[in-house]
This record gives C-alpha cells, structure tokens and sequence, in this order.
C-alpha cells in the first residue's frame, strides 16, 4: 500500500495529526529537514515522529523518510493531471474532455514505464505452461477482466472469472500447479484477494499481481508482479479513471502477447468467426469491409 494511502487508513493522535499535515504540505522539501527541526516546526516533540513512522510500518523515521520521498518522486514525475480529481468545479465541458484524455495518456506512459522485460517474460511464461487461467478481483476491475476473457475465448484459451467470494476461494482449494492465477487488486491489501492468494500458494499455483507499486502484500505472496499506475487515492477520488485504465493496458498487454505465440492461426481464426457472428455494416465506407 502506498504510504498516502497507509495515511488515510491510520488513526492519528491530534497532535501526530499535526506533524502528518506538516509533512504532506512540505512535500519533498522534508528532504533537508532533521527530525528536531520538523518537531519545532509543528510545535511537537521528535519520539512523535517515529511514532508515527512505527505507526506506518517502518523502524524508525529515517526509514520513513526515505520510502516517502521515494513515493513522492514517483508521483511528482511527468504527470500534469491529478489521477484522483481530473477536473475541478468551473471547469467547462471540452476541460473535462480534455484533462481526462490527458490522463489516460498519462496512464498508459506511467504504466509501460513501471512494466520490466523480465515481469512480462515470468508472466508469459507461466500462462504458456498452464492449462487453466484462473483470474481474481473486485469491483470495477471485473470489467476489464470479462473484456480479457471474451478476447481469450475468441482465440480458444479460456479464462476463468472468479469474483465471488465464496465460489472464488472454493476455486483456489480446487486449483492444482496445472492452474495460473492472475489477481487483480489496487491497494495490494484486499482481504479477499490476500485469502485466495494464501491459499494459491499453499496449493503451489502460480500468481501473477496486478497491484500497485507499493510493497503490499499481495506482490509479497505473488510470483510476478505486473504494476500498474498509482497515482490514484483510495478514496479521495472521482472515479477510477486512471486504475482501471491501467488494469486494462495490462490485460490487453497480456492478450496481445499470447495471441503472437500462433500469430497466424489466432488471426485466421479471429477473421473467420467475426465473418460468421458478425452482421455489423457502416455507412463510414472507410471500415466497412465487403
């Protein structure tokens, strides 16, 4: 989990309340700042301090520090939209057009960024090898993931949607190393991903996460970790313009490179059952095939 989102979840006495608004408003200038010196700046003592790096998870304040400024940097970095409230009140209608195709471009650059040759190399690997998909989420990430499946289906690779919580922990007891698991949760902290996970792992099945770039859990127990955008709040938000946008970059990412390992066939085969379904016609002569 991000540190701001650690943040928003952490209850804080009122006078460590003071130092945390301190140290979000300061930004990044705490890079020069001494414990003594943020201490005397909110009028509070410096053992308060690492208080509340311990609160947050980390031994002591310097490690704190570092980890935040690091989280900072990241978020700072190229990114001219805020991901979590893309428009503002006032804004007219072709503003809110505009930043929100910002923010996807950004999104989508942010999360080619975070994705390394070895992760999607691990991943392929493990979705070459398995009989079965298996794919596990919440919410809004479900969307992306029934778009996956139906792609999937449509060059014979089928995957299985899990999302209920009960039929999806049943569906990991059932699971055996025939099986890849693909577990999608933004936080990294979801209870019910972080259950199917623990037990994926007992039943050695292979996971791949598609999470945050926070140290969180599920990238703990996963075997590969796919990241994606975060920039986006966990609750101080509009929507999930930006998550889900990255959720689907990955998915699509993922379908792309198990279609090109039978590039041909899977075309073949994608033409032949659009031309059999499909009745689409356009008036647009451009894109209207005869």
């Amino acid at each position: 989990m991000l540190i701001i989102h650690k943040i928003e979840k952490t209850h804080f006495s009122s006078s460590e309340a003071v130092i945390v608004q301190y140290i979000l408003d300061q930004g990044d200038k705490i890079k020069d700042m001494t414990v003594a010196k943020i201490a005397q700046a909110t009028y509070t003592s410096p053992p308060l301090l690492i208080r509340i790096a311990k609160k947050l998870g980390y031994s002591g304040w310097n490690e704190f520090k570092e980890a935040y400024l690091k989280e900072l940097s990241y978020m700072y970095a190229t990114s001219d939209i805020d991901a979590s409230i893309p428009f503002v009140l006032g804004d007219d209608y072709m503003t809110i057009a505009k930043n929100i195709a910002l923010l996807q471009q950004e999104t989508l650059q942010d999360t080619l960024s975070l994705l390394s040759h070895d992760a999607l190399y691990q991943a392929m690997k493990y979705l070459r090898e398995c009989k079965t998909i298996d794919l596990y989420g919440v919410s809004l990430a479900m969307l992306q993931a029934e778009d996956f499946a139906e792609k999937m289906f449509c060059i014979d690779k089928s995957v299985k949607i899990c999302h209920l919580t009960g039929a999806a922990q049943r569906q990991a007891i059932m699971s055996d190393q025939t099986h890849c698991a693909i577990l999608i949760s933004y936080s990294g902290q979801t209870s019910f991903i972080i259950k199917v996970a623990k037990i994926l792992r007992q039943k050695g099945v292979p996971i791949i996460a598609i999470t945050s770039i926070a140290d969180n859990e599920l990238s703990k127990l996963a075997q590969v970790t796919l990241p994606i955008s975060s920039r986006e709040m966990l609750h101080t938000k509009i929507g999930e313009f930006a998550s889900t946008q990255s959720i689907k970059y990955i998915l699509d990412t993922l379908y792309g490179c198990i279609f090109s390992l039978d590039y041909q066939n899977n075309l073949d085969r994608r033409i032949e059952i659009a031309k059999e379904i499909d009745d689409k016609v356009s008036g647009y002569e451009f894109i209207n095939e005869k």
